[in-house]
């Protein structure tokens, strides 16, 4: 039985780039401000869920402008569930 990775775009390719790199350096940042990791995937994975919803469409094809698209767009997920986390550690008493 042969093990194989699926069949990514380049979107997707540059996407999960994007998280990879977005996802180390994010999770520097929860542990350095001591923030809570749950509320932060669970930023991260709404904002990648929001995401898929409005922008899958229209992230197709091959171009460089697309797939830089799909970088930052990867990059951001991380770091809006790290926004999230922050925002909610300031509010609380």
């Amino acid at each position: 039985m042969k093990l194989r990775l699926p069949h990514l775009t380049p979107v997707a390719k540059g996407q999960l780039w994007g998280m990879g790199v977005g996802l180390g350096t994010a999770l520097l940042a929860v542990e350095h401000f001591e923030l809570g990791y749950r509320i932060f995937f669970i930023g991260a994975a709404a904002a990648w869920i929001a995401s898929e919803f409005f922008l899958a469409r229209r992230l197709t094809g091959t171009d460089w402008k697309t797939i830089a698209v799909a970088i930052l767009t990867g990059i951001s997920f991380p770091w809006i569930g790290f926004s999230f986390a922050f925002s909610l550690n300031a509010i609380a008493p």
